[in-house]
C-alpha cells in the first residue's frame, strides 16, 4: 500500500517533462518550417522521432527489466536536459539547419525509449489492477493539460517572443521530472533468468489479446503520426493560421483528450473496455478524416476536439488492458514490443504522410490514414473479441 502513494509522484514528474514536451511540440515544427517548406523534408523531423523505437525499442525494455526503473528515466530526464540545453545554445547562435533539429529529434526519443518502458512498468507496481484504467485516464489527462494545452500555448506564444526560450523551459522540466522521481520509491521486480530482448515480442505474439491491440495500436499510430507530420503547413497553408493558430488548435486537441482521459475509467466500468476501445479507435480514424476535409479552423478545431477525445480514451484502455495482462518482470518489454509496432507504423506513416502531401496535397493524408484505420478497425475486433470470448477475466470488463 505504501508504493500506491508514489503515483501522485510519478504524475508529476510525467506532466512536467510532457509540458516541455508540448512547447517542444509546436516549436520544432515551427523552427524547422523557417529552413523549409517543403512536406517530405518536413515530415524527416516526425520520423526521425519515431525511428529509435524500431533501433533501440525492443533493448530498452530489456534494460527496464533489468534494471532500477526509477534511475533509469531519471538518468534519461537528466541526459535529456543536457541535450535540450546545448539545442538552445544553438538557436540563439542561428545554428540549426534542418539536419540539427532532425538528430535533435532523434536524440531525444533514444531516451524516451528508456523513459517510457521504465515508467510505464512502474505503473503496475503503484496501482492495482482494477484501479488502472482510471489511472492511466488520469496520467493521459494529466499529460493533455501540461503538454497540448498549456505546452501548445505557451510554446507558440515564447516562439513569437524569442526562438530559444520554449527550447530552454523544455530542458528545465526534463530536470524538474529528474527531481520527482529521485524522490520517487518504487520496490524493484524480482529478475527471472529470461531478461532476452525479445521476450516480451514472444509473449505479445503468444497472446491473440495482446496481437489484437499491438495491431490496434500501430494502426493508429500510423494515422497520428501522418497527420503530426504535416500539421504545421496544413494550419498554416489551408487554414491560413499563424504560429498562435497553430497553438490553439493544438489546444483544442488536448481539451477533447482531458475530457476523455478524465472519463476513460469511467467508461470502461460502465459499458466495458473491449466495447469503449473500438468505439474510441472508430471514433479517432473518423475524426481524422474530417479534419483533414475542413474548410475552416473552426471545423478543423471541433474535428480535432473530437479526434483528442476519442485518441486519449483508446490510448488509456489499452494501456490497462497491456498492464493487467504483462507479468511485472515481462512489463517493461511488452511495453516496448508495443512501442516498437507503435512507433515502427508511426515511421511509415510520417513518410507516406510527406510523400503524399508532396503527390496530392496536404488534405491528402488526412482521408488517407482515416480510410486505413476505418478498413483495419474489423480485423482488430475480431481478434480482441476471440481472446476475450475464450479468456474471460473480470479485468478485461469485456
Amino acid at each position: 500500500m505504501s508504493s500506491f502513494r508514489g503515483f501522485p509522484l510519478l504524475w508529476l514528474a510525467a506532466t512536467t517533462s510532457a509540458l516541455g514536451n508540448g512547447m517542444r511540440w509546436v516549436a520544432l515544427p515551427l523552427l524547422a518550417v523557417r529552413e523549409t517548406t517543403d512536406p517530405w523534408t518536413i515530415s524527416l523531423v516526425t520520423a526521425a522521432e519515431q525511428a529509435p523505437w524500431l533501433i533501440f525499442g525492443l533493448a530498452a525494455g530489456a534494460v527496464a527489466d533489468r534494471y532500477d526503473r526509477r534511475r533509469l528515466a531519471l538518468w534519461s530526464d537528466l541526459l535529456r536536459a543536457l541535450v535540450m540545453a546545448a539545442f538552445t545554445v544553438a538557436v540563439v547562435a542561428g545554428a540549426t539547419p534542418i539536419a540539427v533539429i532532425i538528430v535533435l529529434g532523434f536524440l531525444l526519443t533514444c531516451g524516451e525509449t528508456v523513459t517510457s518502458a521504465s515508467m510505464a512498468a512502474v505503473i503496475p507496481q503503484l496501482v492495482p489492477p482494477a484501479g488502472r484504467p482510471a489511472a492511466n485516464g488520469r496520467l493521459q489527462a494529466g499529460i493533455q493539460v501540461t503538454d497540448s494545452l498549456i505546452g501548445s500555448l505557451a510554446g507558440a506564444a515564447l516562439f513569437g517572443l524569442a526562438a530559444a526560450a520554449p527550447f530552454a523551459l523544455d530542458a528545465l522540466t526534463f530536470a524538474v521530472s529528474a527531481l520527482c522521481l529521485g524522490l520517487l520509491r518504487v520496490p524493484q521486480p524480482v529478475v527471472t533468468g529470461r531478461t532476452g530482448w525479445t521476450e516480451g515480442v514472444r509473449f505479445v505474439w503468444n497472446s491473440r489479446l495482446l496481437r489484437g491491440l499491438c495491431l490496434l495500436q500501430a494502426v493508429l499510430n500510423t494515422a497520428f503520426a501522418g497527420v503530426l507530420a504535416i500539421f504545421v503547413l496544413f494550419t498554416g497553408q489551408v487554414l491560413g493560421l499563424d504560429a498562435t493558430g497553430f497553438g490553439l488548435l493544438v489546444a483544442v486537441f488536448a481539451v477533447g483528450g482531458i475530457g476523455g482521459g478524465l472519463l476513460a475509467g469511467r467508461l470502461a466500468a460502465r459499458y466495458g473496455t473491449r466495447r469503449c476501445l473500438l468505439i474510441a479507435s472508430t471514433g479517432s480514424a473518423l475524426s481524422i478524416a474530417l479534419v483533414g476535409v475542413a474548410q475552416t479552423p473552426v471545423q478543423a478545431g471541433a474535428a480535432g476536439f473530437l479526434l483528442g477525445a476519442a485518441y486519449t480514451v483508446a490510448g488509456a484502455l489499452t494501456a490497462a488492458l497491456r498492464q493487467n495482462l504483462a507479468p511485472d518482470a515481462l512489463a517493461g518489454r511488452v511495453t516496448s514490443a508495443f512501442r516498437l509496432a507503435g512507433f515502427g507504423a508511426g515511421l511509415i506513416g510520417a513518410l507516406a504522410a510527406g510523400a503524399l502531401a508532396s503527390a496530392w496535397g496536404l488534405r491528402a493524408p488526412f482521408v488517407a490514414t482515416g480510410v486505413l484505420v476505418v478498413a483495419a478497425i474489423p480485423a482488430c475486433r475480431r481478434m480482441i473479441q476471440a481472446a476475450t470470448a475464450s479468456q474471460p477475466s473480470p479485468n478485461l470488463q469485456a
